[in-house]
C-alpha cells in the first residue's frame, strides 16, 4: 500500500506495531476478501487506508458476493393441489385413528400357533390335490 500512497516515513518499530494492529483487525478475514477490499479502496480513495476503511471495504466485498450467489429455484411439486389436499386428509385421518392394541406375549404365541396351523392345513390341501 505504501507504493500506492505517499506516507510519512515510519521507523521499523512503528511499522511492526502497525502490522500487528492490521493483523489483529483482519485475523478472521480470508486473504481473497482482504485483497479485494484493498483493491476496492485503491479505486475509491487517494489516501492511505485506516483499518476501518478496509473493514468497510470488506463488508462491501461480502455484500457483493452474497448478491452474486445464485438462489435455488422453488421446487415444482410433482403432485397436483388436489392430490396434496387428499394426502393431507389421509394423514389427518391416520393421526386421528386409534392405534392397534399391543398384544400380550400369550396372545402373540396363540396367533403364531393359529398361523402355523393354517399354513399346515393349506400345505395339506395342496398335497391332497396333487
Amino acid at each position: 500500500m505504501s507504493l500506492n500512497y505517499s506516507m510519512t516515513r515510519k521507523t521499523a518499530e512503528e511499522l511492526e506495531a502497525l502490522s500487528e494492529l492490521w493483523m489483529e483487525g483482519f485475523i478472521d478475514v480470508s486473504e481473497d476478501v482482504f485483497i479485494d477490499a484493498m483493491k476496492l479502496h485503491r479505486q475509491a480513495s487517494n489516501y492511505f487506508p485506516t483499518i476501518k476503511d478496509i473493514a468497510d471495504c470488506c463488508s462491501s466485498v461480502w455484500e457483493e458476493r452474497r448478491r452474486k450467489v445464485k438462489k435455488l429455484p422453488e421446487p415444482i411439486p410433482l403432485l397436483t393441489p388436489e392430490q396434496i389436499k387428499e394426502n393431507a386428509e389421509r394423514v389427518r385421518k391416520a393421526m386421528r385413528s386409534k392405534p392397534l392394541p399391543v398384544r400380550s406375549s400369550a396372545e402373540k404365541k396363540d396367533l403364531k400357533n393359529h398361523v402355523k396351523e393354517k399354513l399346515e392345513k393349506y400345505k395339506e390341501g395342496e398335497n391332497e390335490e396333487t
